[in-house]
């Protein structure tokens, strides 16, 4: 999947290394918000960029897109069973440095963190754990629309209507999420997404 439109092909780009690891960073958050996990997965996975992207210190970006890198290989954990181990172990790392981050007083990481907690959960979903997940998922909701992060409400609520669909089987409650997760989008002011 390439970048291409009005603004920007990505095909024309001559990229500097400063400017690539800027465009790496904003392909994997665009993967992550319109539901390319593959792509944003294949980014995480991908070494080359990552002398760059540390968690401690880097760029200012650094924790937004660890999450989404994180979430789009959760997303792909779940979607793709055959490379299941692959993409766990990627996450599990970044998953562990989010949650570090949040045990060293980092507050701009507990939504993440909060959903994050919710996709591991729904991986790891037993039939009796079905009311943890569901918890997880309305946490993780809850606490990014009182933090005033309503795109990733939306992220978090579209995670769980995908949940709901394709591993607990409740049609009903997975519309009604993904239906909330459009208003939250739209009242975020997307066009792309909704």
């Amino acid at each position: 999947v390439e970048l291409s439109g009005k603004a920007m092909d990505e095909k024309e780009m001559v990229f500097a290394p400063a400017s690539r690891v800027t465009f790496t960073l904003v392909k994997t958050i665009v993967s992550s918000l319109f539901g390319r996990y593959e792509l944003g997965a294949h980014l995480a996975i991908e070494k080359g960029e990552q002398q760059y992207l540390k968690m401690k210190g880097g760029i200012v970006w650094a924790q937004t897109l660890w999450f989404h890198r994180c979430l789009c290989v959760f997303a792909m954990a779940r979607a793709n069973k055959t490379k299941e181990r692959k993409y766990m172990a990627q996450a599990k790392r970044i998953h562990k440095e989010l949650t570090n981050s949040l045990k060293n007083k980092n507050p701009n990481v507990l939504h993440y963190v909060s959903l994050l907690n919710a996709e591991k959960a729904a991986l790891n979903q037993k039939k009796y754990q079905e009311d943890d997940v569901r918890k997880l998922y309305n946490d993780a909701i809850t606490m990014s629309a009182r933090g005033g992060y309503v795109h990733d409400a939306a992220l978090a609520q579209e995670r769980f209507a995908d949940y709901l669909l394709n591993i607990a089987g409740d049609f009903h409650e997975a519309r009604y999420h993904i239906e909330g997760a459009i208003q939250r989008y739209t009242n975020w002011g997307a066009m792309g997404v909704v």
